[in-house]
């Protein structure tokens, strides 16, 4: 019972989500710009996002794309094309998905609320976390193979757009594994030790 009003709750965000994309889009480019202008960014941009920037260049290489991370600032990666054209990738703290990470810890503080083991809790934090990471990867392996073999304006659709989507299918589906497989109840320890005496 529990799980269908988490399950209704992650429903009605999706759909309040979608509804008002445009605007969350709105909002994340001037929250972007705002840490821009305090340079919160900079650790992740000197860290984080070349090791990502790494991990896309590997992943883009499965659809036949010789990417390479390129030292400095200006661009994360850059692309190989065939004939020797080199097409430049801009990879920035903003395309890691901190948007999602908000997301997952939303859900997480009413998702684990109940009689559940800390140890299966433990379990989902970790899942839920990784699981982000990875579904971000995806998402810019995407759009950087949506640059390279389409155009710049499809990988920006997909980028302000459809990368909201695909944070919350994750979402969903992060959940139904989760109280499936991960998730167990405490057991009542009147109980068992009444069943034991």
């Amino acid at each position: 019972m529990r799980e269908k009003r988490v399950f209704k709750k992650i429903l009605a965000v999706t759909a309040v989500v979608l509804a008002v994309l445009p605007v969350l889009v709105t909002f994340s480019a001037i929250l972007t710009e705002l840490f821009n202008r305090m340079q919160w960014y900079v650790w992740l941009q000197e860290t984080v996002v070349p090791f990502e920037a790494r991990l896309v260049a590997v992943l883009v290489k499965v659809v036949g794309i010789r990417g390479f991370v390129t030292p400095g600032q200006q661009f994360a990666m850059v692309l190989e094309k065939p004939g020797g054209e080199l097409l430049p990738v801009a990879l920035e703290w903003n395309c890691l998905g901190w948007q999602s990470l908000v997301l997952l810890g939303l859900t997480l503080v009413t998702g684990l609320r109940g009689p559940y083991t800390i140890f299966s809790k433990l379990e989902v934090v970790v899942f839920g976390v990784l699981g982000t990471f990875l579904s971000n990867l995806f998402r810019m392996a995407l759009i950087t193979t949506l640059a390279y073999y389409w155009n710049r304006v499809a990988a920006m659709i997909i980028h302000d757009y459809f990368a909201m989507f695909i944070a919350l299918v994750w979402m969903v589906f992060f959940w139904w594994f989760s109280y499936a497989y991960l998730l167990d109840t405490k057991r009542d320890v009147g109980v068992i030790m009444g069943n034991d005496g």
